[in-house]
């Protein structure tokens, strides 16, 4: 129902804005990042195709879109295959009641890859105290791929990211939106690997490539 106001209304402008700058961090994230997204799915079927476990791992709000993930790959939307073997990484130690404490916090993630031999790792924002190198020094892990906004953050640090897809926005609200629509094509794409072109897969393991370095598969 619309009402008749007496004081102007802006609130049509906010939100035209919004949907005009909501398009243009789309555009720009898919003409900078469609190749490293199709590299990205190629990883994560591989380890999946190889019976390995993948470890998704965040903090804040980017902790729920990881969470997002992890039910699209252990419970698909269409429901036309069994569950993957997807983790979700606990961002709060147990008994520890700040999951920044420097008592085995800024470890977490690291502790838990530990504990369970994570195998191929996506991280999801890591907070300023967080070593990224303590998180993915593991043996076993076969892959790091990460997804960030802005500048990169403590994800942008060093070389220890296979792929990086970086949503190219400063604005919270956008950098998740975007961060959400990456978690569900990840899913959408990595199956169709898995179940619809599985012989890309098997091509890959020929050449002995396992990694996002192949191009040109």
């Amino acid at each position: 129902m619309a009402f008749q106001l007496q004081y102007k209304d802006d609130s049509p402008d906010i939100i035209a804005d919004r949907a005009r700058m909501g398009t243009e961090v789309r555009e720009s994230f898919f003409d900078l990042y469609s190749e490293d997204l199709k590299e990205a799915s190629k990883v994560l079927a591989l380890a999946f195709a190889g019976e390995r476990r993948v470890f998704l791992c965040g903090t804040g709000s980017c902790y729920a879109v990881a969470a997002l993930l992890q039910g699209r790959f252990i419970n698909p939307p269409q429901a036309a295959r069994g569950p993957l073997p997807a983790a979700l990484l606990s961002a709060r130690p147990m008994g520890n009641p700040d999951p920044l404490a420097e008592a085995g916090g800024t470890r977490i993630f690291a502790r838990q890859l530990e504990a369970f031999g994570g195998e191929c790792a996506i991280l999801n924002h890591m907070p300023d105290n967080f070593d990224l190198a303590d998180q993915v020094a593991h043996p076993n892990i076969c892959g790091t791929l990460g997804v960030s906004g802005g500048d990169g953050g403590r994800l942008a640090d060093g070389d220890l990211l296979d792929i990086e897809l970086r949503v190219p926005s400063i604005e919270e609200s956008l950098v998740l939106e975007m961060q959400t629509a990456i978690a569900c094509l990840l899913s959408e794409v990595t199956d169709y690997y898995l179940y619809t072109k599985p012989e890309i897969l098997k091509e890959i393991l020929d050449r002995g490539v396992s990694g996002p370095q192949d191009e040109n598969a």
